[in-house]
This record gives structure tokens, C-alpha cells and sequence, in this order.
């Protein structure tokens, strides 16, 4: 990597480590911190890399800074992969060129600041295309090792991660069929069955909910079009990548008569397929736009590949400067003031908005047997109070890790009603759902409203209830 190359990516982490130590939480995030603090060969919602991604970053501070810091070291640390992947493949002003296209996407913009399981499985796809490419194309056998770890590892950050390993089959049976021949490729897949290992045994011990869940909900069991879900994703994508992205990229592609090299369909295949599976699913259910993010580290390369061609530095200027105005706003305490930047962050950290009148409160915490929130989102809570050892969730409109946590915590079934629950002594309520709290307080002789907040953020409207709640 250029010195110049060097001094821009010290510098972009160092700015967002710094800076994410200010901005207040995600309601996920602080759910995968509550992973971090009971860890696990997997959770219901995802596998468990994001888990142990925060663990290791927390190991001496929950601060922010450190919960969020292997978000800002794995973008980083992502960049460079993507950098020596254009230049093995194309050249040093491709890999140029790739390194400033990656950072500026808005995805990574989003990446660098909230830690998701998106970041590992952004991380493992990079390194899984690096080691890939230099195994199938410069034929270094023991390379396939790499890969077998990296795929491994992509499952145990998300299962989305699949697609690309099937995108890199489909490329093999086109191109490589030969490495069939080749142990060292059995070698790896055996790696990546060991490395996923953990995820399987936990989903068979808890009769493959995980699996069922993640199909149903990013799969529709009808097909039936729904337009807007439709175009939603698919306009928040030419957002997603960036605005002056997506669309030059495909334009490229089109206008490539030798699009069909070996070299292009290798990063053709991960970003089309990808990008068009989950577009394709947005059609008939709703889909978030991250989910189609890891579409984006082969686009990167590619679309470096093409603006380094035809030498389109005004372009690439034209989207550096517009991602770092977005960055500077939504990332320093000047433009966190700002009233869009205050509307686009608003559901942020909502519980810190009565973080003085709950201090206020003069609450002991400890004296409480249980801490009852009122869904995950309510992680916030248990970050906010710093507990994690006797948080329950109730109420099982969503299912969640905690409808597991109450099982193992209460020795209960996994399926049992809310009026099944045996005597939980002194607890304390912190939730927004006032039905909730109700409906839970029919497990108690006693209740008491000790509180009720209310602040409009934007357009939003957060309303908070603490109830005492003692059999």
C-alpha cells in the first residue's frame, strides 16, 4: 500500500474510534453487547461472531469507544484486504482506486460506526475473495486453508454468507473444475465445517430454531408482489453502495465487451447474484437494505477496476467529497446538531434520553431481583443500568435470546405463557409498552408506578414506564 494510502487509512480509523465514542447506541448494538456478556455457541438472531467480536474489544471497558471498536478496525482492516486484492488482480491504481470507492460507500460509513454482525461477514467475505483468488488463480494450494477458514467464519458471523460461497461454486464448475481434483480443497471444506461447528451444535440443541427463523424471515412463504417493498430496496441500494456508485457500475458493465473475462466474472458473480437474490425476495417481502451489503466488496474492486481504466478521478472527487460531508455530519459534535442529521439519528440511544431522570430516582438497582424490560430493544436498558446476569423479557411478542435466557434463568420451558412464569420476588420494570407492563403485573400482589417519561426527538415520540413490581 502507498504511503499517502497509509496516512488516509490511520487517520480514517482514528477519526471513527474517537468519534463513535460519542454517538449514542443502536438498540442492536446493546443487544449484541448482552450477547457478549453471555456467550454462547450461537443466538437465536444470528451466529455468534459479533459476540465475540465485542467480548474481545471489552475485556477491560463497556465504553462505547470499546464496544464499537471491532467494528472500526475490521472497516479498516477490510480496506486493505480489498486494496491487495485489486492490486493482485488489475493494478496499483485499481487497488487506488478500490481502497477510496470502499471507504466513501455510505455501507461502510454505517459500518464503521454500529457494530452488527454485518461487520465480521463484511471482514470474512474480503478475506475469503482474497485468499480465493490467490488459491484458483496463482494456484498457491496452501491458500485453500485460508479459504476454508474465511468461509467457515462468514457463517459464523451471518448466514448470508452463504451466497457467496455458492457464488464462488458456480464460478469453479464454469472455470476451475479441475481444483476438484485438488485434496487441498477438501481440506477446506472441512476447516469451514469445523470453524461453523459451534452454530451447528448450538442449533441442534435447540432443535434448529435459528435456521427456521432466518428463513422465514428473510424468505416470503406466498409469493405475492409487493411494490414498495420492491422499491424501497432497490432505490435504498443506489443510496446503499453510494449515489454515484451503483448506477456508473452497471453502466460499465453494459458497455464491457469483454465483461465475461475470468478475471470480471470472479467479482461479477458474488455482486450480481447477491444484489439480485435479495432484490428479488424485496418483491414479495420486506427486506432491509444491509442485507445485500456484502454485494459490495467485490463491487468495490470492480468499479475500481473500471473508473482506473478510463481515469474517472472527477467522479470518484465528486463521491469522496459527498461522503465526507455525510461523515463529518453525522460523526462530529458540530453536525450531530444539526436538525436533518438530528431527524436521521433520532433512534438512537433512546433510553439515554432519560438517562438524568432515572439517576434521579435514587434507584437501588441491586436491590431488585430481576430487571424487566420489555422486548430486546430494551438491551438498552440492562447497558444503561450495566446489567446483564438477571434481565428478563416477559412478554413474547417478539422471540428473542431472552425468551432462551428466561428458560435457562427460571429452568421453564422455552415455550411457556407468561402466566406459567413462577414467583420472581422484587423486580423492576423499564419499558415503553404500558400494555406490557400490565399485562406482566398480573404476576404480582403488588405494583408501583414510579415513573413516566416522555420526550419527542424529531418526529419521534419515546415514552418510558417504571414500575415496581414485588409477589
Amino acid at each position: 500500500m502507498q504511503k499517502r494510502e497509509k496516512i488516509v487509512l490511520l487517520i480514517y480509523t482514528l477519526f471513527n474510534a474517537v468519534s463513535n465514542h460519542f454517538i449514542k447506541f443502536y438498540a442492536d448494538e446493546t443487544y449484541y453487547w448482552m450477547w457478549s456478556k453471555r456467550l454462547d455457541f450461537s443466538y437465536f438472531d444470528h451466529p455468534p461472531m459479533v459476540a465475540y467480536l465485542i467480548k474481545s474489544t471489552t475485556l477491560f471497558s463497556d465504553d462505547p469507544f470499546f464496544v464499537r471498536l471491532g467494528a472500526t478496525l475490521l472497516v479498516s482492516a477490510t480496506a486493505y484486504i480489498l486494496y491487495s486484492l485489486a492490486k493482485r488482480m488489475f493494478d496499483e491504481k485499481t487497488a487506488i482506486y478500490t481502497f477510496y470507492i470502499f471507504l466513501s460507500s455510505l455501507i461502510v460509513i454505517v459500518a464503521s460506526t454500529i457494530i452488527a454482525p454485518d461487520i465480521p461477514l463484511m471482514f470474512f467475505t474480503s478475506l475469503f475473495l482474497y485468499s480465493a483468488y490467490i488459491y484458483l488463480f496463482e494456484e498457491k494450494r496452501n491458500y485453500a486453508l485460508l479459504v476454508g477458514f474465511s468461509a467457515g467464519a462468514m457463517l459464523l458471523s451471518k448466514y448470508t454468507g452463504i451466497l457467496i460461497i455458492f457464488t464462488l461454486i458456480v464460478y469453479v464448475l464454469l472455470y476451475k473444475r479441475e481444483v476438484f481434483k485438488d485434496k487441498y480443497l477438501y481440506y477446506a471444506i472441512l476447516i469451514a465445517i469445523i470453524v461453523f461447528s459451534p452454530v451447528l451444535y448450538w442449533n441442534y440443541m435447540h432443535d434448529f430454531i435459528s435456521f427456521t427463523f432466518q428463513l422465514n424471515h428473510g424468505l416470503a412463504k406466498e409469493k405475492v408482489f409487493v411494490a414498495k417493498h420492491f422499491i424501497k430496496f432497490t432505490s435504498a441500494q443506489l443510496v446503499l453502495f453510494h449515489p454515484f456508485y451503483l448506477l456508473p457500475l452497471f453502466y460499465f458493465i453494459i458497455r464491457d465487451k469483454d465483461r465475461f473475462d475470468k478475471k470480471k466474472v470472479y467479482l461479477l458473480l458474488p455482486f450480481l447474484f447477491t444484489l439480485f437474490f435479495f432484490s428479488y425476495n424485496s418483491a414479495f417481502k420486506h427486506a432491509n437494505a444491509q442485507w445485500a451489503g456484502l454485494a459490495y466488496m467485490s463491487a468495490s474492486v470492480l468499479l475500481g477496476y473500471y473508473m482506473a481504466k478510463g481515469s474517472y478521478k472527477k467522479l470518484l472527487i465528486s463521491a469522496l467529497v459527498l461522503s465526507g460531508v455525510l461523515l463529518l455530519a453525522i460523526k462530529t459534535p458540530l453536525g450531530l446538531e444539526l436538525k436533518p442529521v438530528v431527524r436521521l439519528m433520532s433512534r438512537l440511544g433512546k433510553i439515554d434520553n432519560f438517562k438524568n431522570q432515572i439517576e434521579a430516582l435514587h434507584l437501588d438497582i441491586n436491590s431488585y431481583d430481576y430487571i424487566l424490560i420489555d422486548d430486546y430493544h430494551g438491551s438498552e436498558v440492562a447497558y444503561l443500568l450495566q446489567k446483564t446476569d438477571n434481565v428478563l423479557v416477559l412478554d413474547d411478542a417478539r422471540f428473542s435470546n431472552y425468551n432462551i435466557w428466561r428458560n435457562e434463568d427460571l429452568n421453564i420451558s422455552l415455550m411457556s405463557p407468561v402466566k406459567e412464569i413462577p414467583s420472581l420476588g422484587k423486580c423492576l420494570y423499564i419499558g415503553r409498552d404500558k400494555k406490557h407492563y400490565e399485562e406482566i403485573g398480573k404476576l404480582f400482589h403488588n405494583e408501583k408506578l414510579l415513573s413516566t417519561m416522555h420526550k419527542e426527538v424529531a418526529r419521534w415520540k419515546f415514552t418510558y414506564y417504571i414500575v415496581e413490581f414485588k409477589n
